[in-house]
């Protein structure tokens, strides 16, 4: 009844449409977290996502968007960040700077696809995982700092 090319369109933005959906409901609850619990929230997706990455089984589209909602979710941490009077509260800078690192690791491995699949370089891989390890690290070291241990 329908041609191909319009029933794949048809798909494709229903997919968007769902994504984009999802991704304004997040944002909304986002906005109530305190930024430790952000912070959580984004190391567990970006070792979500360097788990896909490793596996050679991510599909290069939705790696690709995964990526792009976590660099802005950084963004807006970062933002929301400044605006944190306490100081204790406030994540440091050079935790911020690695989780920057981690953004552009990301980029770089959802730029490395092979047909419809996320396949990466050993030593972007390697590259992943010590900035996945060193951002766990940071996390602990931001929770024992809140905590007053640290």
């Amino acid at each position: 009844m329908y041609s191909p090319i319009f029933a794949a369109a048809f798909r494709l933005s229903l997919f968007l449409l769902a994504t984009l959906l999802s991704v304004a409901s997040v944002a909304e609850n986002t906005d109530q977290l305190s930024p430790l619990a952000r912070f959580e929230e984004l190391t567990r997706v970006s070792a979500r996502l360097v788990r896909e990455a490793r596996s050679a089984q991510a599909r290069a589209s939705s790696f690709r968007i995964d990526v792009t909602l976590y660099r802005e979710s950084l963004r807006t941490l970062m933002l929301d960040n400044r605006k944190i009077n306490d100081k204790k509260n406030r994540i440091p800078q050079n935790i911020l700077i690695n989780m920057v690192r981690m953004s552009a690791l990301l980029s770089s491995a959802a730029e490395c696809k092979t047909g419809r699949y996320i396949v990466c370089p050993p030593e972007l891989m390697t590259r992943l995982r010590t900035q996945q390890q060193l951002l766990f690290r940071n996390l602990g070291n931001f929770k024992a700092s809140l905590n007053g241990t640290g």
